[in-house]
């Protein structure tokens, strides 16, 4: 079995992040385990396999025939059977299946904003998925739209998982006291509500000022994170704030912190709470995607944008330290047992050979 991932960056994102993953966990599971780039490489570059396959297409524009040959040549070199193309990579998976015979491509839908699939652009989606072959979604509200709008059949709903946890940095010492570090990892857009997470922090701190926030995510879109980044420098809470950056190995910090915290609008399934979960975290999370599937029972999920339950939720912990560590621990041992690359790849390479035969 021969199969290339196929994302359009390698910027650090859930997707792109997902995309690095599958291609490492199935080395040495297939014969082949590509990878392609098709218009920006990234940070997630260093973390590829070397082993792996790798092909940057660096394509210039929407119809870059060019490219398409180039990426062509790439799957003939390799007897690429089946490609697995990430989020919008579709569009190029699409066209060089049309000249490449007995290809097969399996899209693999991470859409984020799955409260919100009628504000979903499909002018170009709808018209090419009739060259799917198959629909890999990250959660069930997606696998169910594939099927009734997209009309796929074979559309599955597939969990994402996470890569082995790294060993702890012994050179990270993050401030604040501890067991009052609490951690968001989202990159810096819209979506993730940052708004909604330092507005709750700001509240905790008259409570209780030796909580401190620890953040970490890519600038994703400049004018929101120039807005959060101002806003935490002048606020009356900046010095107990700190902001990271991207962080590539991020299992091997996370350890270090207290409670994850996830304030998003909208979800599809976060590997920021598996992240969490496999660190051993207590979790608050709101509760959009498949967030209250990952933790049933758990950790706490509160509404999207109520800031009254989250302050609540986090104080929970405070009053009751004992939930911190029962809920962190039973996490820990879900996300070992249903999110590791073990637990998911059978189903995975299951449908893979569906699709294939």
């Amino acid at each position: 079995m021969r199969v290339l991932q196929l994302i359009d960056s390698l910027e650090v994102g859930g997707a792109e992040r997902m995309a690095v993953n599958y291609a490492n966990a199935l080395l040495g599971k297939i014969e082949v385990s590509a990878l392609c780039a098709t218009r920006a490489e990234g940070d997630l570059k260093s973390i590829i396999k070397p082993d792996i396959p790798y092909l940057f297409l660096n394509k210039k524009r929407t119809l870059d025939l060019a490219a398409f040959l180039r990426l062509r040549r790439f799957i003939r070199t390799y007897n690429i059977q089946l490609i697995q193309a990430h989020g919008s990579s579709y569009f190029t998976a699409v066209l060089v299946k049309m000249i490449t015979p007995d290809l097969k491509v399996v899209w693999h839908d991470h859409y984020g904003n799955s409260e919100f699939l009628k504000e979903r652009d499909t002018r170009f989606l709808k018209p090419l998925s009739r060259f799917f072959d198959g629909v890999i979604a990250v959660n069930d509200i997606l696998s169910r739209w594939s099927k009734e709008y997209l009309n796929i059949e074979k559309s599955v709903f597939i969990k994402n998982f996470i890569a082995d946890a790294l060993p702890l940095d012994i050179n990270f010492n993050p401030k604040g006291t501890k067991g009052k570090r609490l951690v968001c990892v989202a990159n810096l857009r819209p979506q993730k509500n940052h708004q909604l997470l330092l507005k709750s922090f700001e509240e905790l701190l008259k409570i209780d000022d030796q909580y401190t926030l620890h953040l970490f995510g890519s600038k994703i879109d400049i004018t929101y994170s120039d807005l959060i980044l101002s806003s935490i420098e002048t606020s009356g809470f900046k010095d107990s704030v700190f902001y990271y950056g991207t962080h590539l190995k991020i299992s091997s910090v996370l350890p270090y912190f207290d409670i994850g915290l996830l304030t998003s609008n909208s979800e599809g399934l976060p590997l920021s709470l598996l992240e969490y979960g496999q660190a051993g975290l207590a979790v608050v999370t709101t509760n959009v995607g498949d967030c209250a599937r990952v933790l049933d029972g758990a950790g706490i999920c509160v509404p999207p944008n109520d800031f009254e339950s989250l302050v609540n939720a986090v104080l929970n912990y405070k009053s009751t330290p004992q939930s911190k560590i029962d809920y962190g621990i039973l996490l820990q041992k879900k996300i070992e047992r249903f999110y590791s690359s073990n637990s998911v790849l059978a189903e995975v390479i299951g449908i893979y050979e569906q699709v294939l035969n």
